[in-house]
C-alpha cells in the first residue's frame, strides 16, 4: 500500500516528498479511466479506479513546469456487486471491490489546459485538464438529465409515442447509441464542464448500470469526462435500489444505491461543497447550484417528491426550514452579487405535462396524481424569482419542455405547495425552467393537456415550447427529414460584449438521424430547436 508520493518539477528544481512503499499486488490497470470533478480557480480534481491497490501515478505538464502526484488507492466496498448480478456479469470481469484514486491538482493557472497523463499498473490515459476561469471569461456548458444507463438498453429501442396521440412506435436507435451520439456531438463542443441534472443510471444500486455510464464517459465508448469535469445531481433512479431482489426503495436498497453515488462524485468538502448531496460550482461569470431533490418531507404529502422512501435520513429535505434550503438562500443571496448568471439544476421538474406533472399522491394518473411528482419543487419558485435565477435545469419527464414563470409585477404561481412564502420582486425577471431529461432514455409524449392522454386534467400554463407538438415531424416517404422528439441537450453560451454587458444563450440541441429512402440511419447531426433563449445581465461588479 502506497501513503503518498509526490514528486514536484518546477523550473528546474526537483522536490520530493518520501512515502512507504509496498510491492504491486499486480500490474491490473483501469475499471474506470480517469474523470475531472470539482473545477476551481487554480485547481481540478482527477479521480479513477483500478481492480488492485497499486498506486498509480499522475503527471501534469503546464506552463510552470511538470508536477506527478502518486495515488493513495482506497478500497471502495459500496461498488461491490449485488448477489443477483454475479450471474449476469462475463466469466473474465473482474467481481472484487475495486480501488478508488482521487488526487486534486493544485496551483493551476485559470483558464489554462495542460496535459496529464495517468499511469495504473501496465496502462496509461493521457488527456487535458483545466482549473475553472477567471470571471470574466466567456464560458461554454452543456446540461442533460435522464441518460438511465444500463446494460440491457443495447439492442433494445425506447418507445417513440405518435404526436399528439396514444400510439407508440419504436425509436430509430437504441438507447445506448442515443446517448453515445448525443455524447458525440457533446465533445465536438469543447464546453468547460458538462451537468448531470440526475438519473444517471437507470437502477442506482446496480453496479452494472453504473458500469455502463463509465463505459461511455471514461471507458471503450469515449472518455469525455476525462477532459470535461462533470457536476452531476441525483434523481430518483440514483436513489432506487433495483427492481425486485435489488430492493427498490427499500432502506437496503436506497442506501446501497446512494453510496455507489457518493463514492464516484464526492470529492474533498469546502464551503461550497458540503458532504450532502447539493453543492455549488462558480465557474467563469456563472454559478451553477445543484440541489437534491430526491426526497421532501414530510413523508407522504404535497411537500414529496418520492412517497416509496419513507426514511428521514433517505435524501435532503428541500422545504422551508430544512438545512438545504437554508444553504440555499445563503448562496442564491451570495451569487447574486457575485455571477453574471445563476443556474440551478436538480432533477423533479416542477412544471411539466409530463407523467410526474401531476400533483404528488398515490392513487395513479387517471386520478390525477403521481407518487414521484415534480410539482413539490415549486415550493422553491419564490426564493428563486427573489434571487434572480435565471433559469432551473431539471429532468424526470424525459422530454424537452421549456417554461417561462414571469416575474416583474406579476404575482408569483398560486398553486405552490403549503409552507411556499410569496414574496414581492426584487426586480422583473422571469424564471426559466427547462426539461432537459433527453440525454438518453426515455423519449415521451405529453400525458396532460393537448395530445397528452389525460386531456381533461389540466396542461402546464407556463410552458412556451415542447418538442413534441413545436417541432413537428416531416417526413418524406420513409425518410425523416426534420424535426420531432430526440436525444439531446442544452447548451450555454456566456459572453460578454465591449461594453461590459453580459449575455446568456440556452440553445435546445437535439441530435437528429440522417435516413436513406429506406429508412436506414447513415448518420447523426447536431440541430437545434426553434426554442433559443437570450438572456442578459449586468456587469460583473470590480
Amino acid at each position: 500500500m502506497v501513503r503518498v508520493e509526490i514528486v514536484r518539477v518546477w523550473a528546474g528544481v526537483t522536490a520530493l516528498v518520501l512515502a512507504h512503499l509496498t510491492a504491486p499486488s499486480s500490474m491490473a490497470g483501469f475499471r474506470v479511466k480517469p474523470y475531472l470533478l470539482a473545477p476551481e480557480p487554480n485547481a481540478v480534481t482527477v479521480v479513477w479506479f483500478s481492480d488492485d491497490d497499486t498506486s498509480g501515478t499522475l503527471t501534469v505538464e503546464s506552463t510552470g513546469g511538470v508536477s506527478t502526484f502518486a495515488s493513495t488507492p482506497s478500497r471502495t466496498e459500496a461498488l461491490t456487486y449485488h448477489p443477483a448480478e454475479l450471474e449476469l456479469l462475463d466469466s473474465n470481469a473482474h467481481t472484487d471491490a475495486p480501488y478508488k484514486h482521487m488526487i486534486r491538482v493544485p496551483s493551476l493557472a485559470p483558464g489554462s489546459r495542460d496535459t496529464y497523463v495517468v499511469r495504473q499498473g501496465d496502462e496509461t490515459h493521457e488527456a487535458t485538464l483545466s482549473a475553472s476561469p477567471p470571471p470574466d471569461t466567456a464560458v461554454r456548458f452543456i446540461i442533460f438529465a435522464d441518460c438511465e444507463t444500463e446494460p440491457e438498453s443495447t439492442g433494445k429501442p425506447t418507445q417513440w409515442p405518435e404526436p399528439g396521440g396514444d400510439q407508440d412506435r419504436v425509436y430509430i436507435a437504441d438507447q445506448t447509441e442515443g446517448f453515445r451520439q448525443n455524447l458525440l456531438v457533446i465533445q465536438e463542443r469543447s464546453p468547460g464542464f458538462l451537468a448531470f441534472a440526475g438519473d444517471i443510471a437507470q437502477s442506482g444500486g446496480e453496479q452494472r448500470d453504473w458500469d455502463e455510464f463509465w463505459r461511455h464517459l471514461s471507458g471503450d465508448f469515449g472518455c469525455l469526462a476525462g477532459s470535461v469535469p462533470i457536476v452531476a445531481a441525483p434523481g430518483n433512479h440514483d436513489a432506487y435500489g433495483g427492481p425486485k431482489d435489488f430492493g427498490r426503495f427499500t432502506d437496503q436498497g436506497h442506501h446501497r444505491a446512494n453510496a455507489k453515488f457518493r463514492t464516484y462524485f464526492a470529492t474533498q468538502p469546502n464551503e461550497h461543497r458540503p458532504p450532502q448531496g447539493y453543492h455549488r460550482l462558480d465557474f467563469g461569470s456563472i454559478t451553477l447550484i445543484s440541489l437534491d431533490s430526491t426526497n421532501g418531507l414530510p413523508d407522504s404529502t404535497d411537500r414529496d417528491t418520492n412517497w416509496h422512501l419513507k426514511a428521514r435520513d433517505h435524501g435532503h429535505d428541500f422545504n422551508p426550514g430544512s438545512d438545504q434550503y437554508r444553504w440555499l438562500e445563503e448562496q442564491l443571496a451570495d451569487a447574486q452579487k457575485r455571477s453574471a448568471f445563476t443556474f440551478v439544476q436538480f432533477h423533479h421538474v416542477p412544471y411539466s405535462v409530463g407523467p410526474h406533472g401531476f400533483p404528488a399522491g398515490d392513487k395513479g394518473h387517471r386520478h390525477g396524481q403521481d407518487k414521484q411528482s415534480g410539482i413539490p419543487m415549486r415550493v422553491l419558485t419564490p426564493l428563486f424569482i427573489r434571487y434572480g435565477v435565471d433559469a432551473v435545469f431539471a429532468g424526470h419527464d424525459e422530454m424537452y419542455e421549456h417554461s417561462v414563470i414571469r416575474g416583474g409585477a406579476e404575482q408569483l404561481p398560486g398553486d405552490l405547495p403549503d409552507g411556499a412564502e410569496q414574496t414581492p420582486q426584487t426586480r422583473p425577471h422571469d424564471l426559466h425552467v427547462l426539461d432537459v431529461g433527453i440525454a438518453g432514455d426515455g423519449l415521451r409524449g405529453p400525458f396532460l393537456g393537448p395530445g397528452g392522454r389525460f386531456k381533461g386534467l389540466g396542461a402546464n400554463k407556463y410552458q412556451v415550447f415542447l418538442a413534441d407538438q413545436d417541432a413537428p415531424e416531416v417526413w418524406d416517404g420513409k425518410r425523416l427529414v426534420s424535426g420531432g422528439k430526440h436525444y439531446g441537450h442544452v447548451e450555454v453560451n456566456v459572453t460578454q460584449d465591449p461594453s461590459g454587458q453580459w449575455q446568456a444563450v440556452l440553445t435546445p440541441v437535439y441530435i437528429f438521424p440522417l435516413m436513406d429512402d429506406q429508412g436506414v440511419v447513415t448518420g447523426w447531426e447536431r440541430r437545434v430547436y426553434d426554442d433559443e433563449v437570450t438572456l442578459t445581465d449586468k456587469p460583473l461588479s470590480p
